[in-house]
């Protein structure tokens, strides 16, 4: 007992690609190339920037209170770490604005 698998009822119409609108397969292609920011690349660069300044600021400033060197260090960290992701955020943030401002002056046509 052999069974025939169904058959689909009508296949989906040809689409006629003489259409005058359809671009033809050699017609060029205008593509438009927009750089916008990895954020958190930027955020985590800032992230850096602020532990190394906390670093050589508790290194710097050591025996001037009565915390010890790594005890200065988490706290500057803790606040120039913040300050420098909110830095690297703006930043990128800035960098997306001009991305997009370039695209409008192309035309309008470019923007995604």
């Amino acid at each position: 007992m052999s069974e025939n698998p169904p058959q689909s009822p009508d296949p989906a119409p040809a689409v006629d690609d003489a259409t005058p609108d359809a671009p033809g397969d050699d017609a060029p292609i205008e593509v438009r190339h927009r750089r916008a920011p990895r954020y958190g690349r930027f955020i985590t660069t800032g992230l850096i920037l602020g532990g190394f300044t906390s670093f050589v600021i508790a290194i710097l400033t050591r025996g001037w209170s009565a915390l010890a060197a790594s005890d200065t260090f988490w706290l500057l960290l803790m606040v120039l770490g913040v300050v420098g992701m909110i830095a690297g955020a703006a930043l990128a943030y800035l960098l997306d604005r001009r991305s997009l401002a370039a695209i409008d002056r192309q035309g309008p046509e470019a923007r995604p």
